[in-house]
């Protein structure tokens, strides 16, 4: 079997229970509301890819974002 040296698999917090690999959600960066994709879940964030943007600026940008401020799109603001 492989040594991992210690790592283990993140396990998201109950917030991130919410969201799966794959969902779009929303939420906001540098003060515009942004629609991307979890790529990734972390402990207490997620890994996601920007697909909509309110500019151009940011499409297909991905970043890191707290389990906190994602919404998802098919609940209410």
């Amino acid at each position: 079997m492989a040594n991992t040296y210690g790592f283990k698999s993140p396990q998201p917090s109950f917030l991130g229970e919410r969201f799966s690999i794959g969902q779009e959600v929303f939420f906001e960066y540098k003060k515009e509301t942004q629609l991307g994709v979890v790529k990734n879940k972390l402990n207490n964030s997620a890994i996601v890819k920007i697909i909509k943007s309110e500019t151009e600026d940011f499409i297909d940008f991905t970043t890191v974002i707290s389990y906190g401020e994602l919404v998802d799109p098919e609940t209410n603001f």
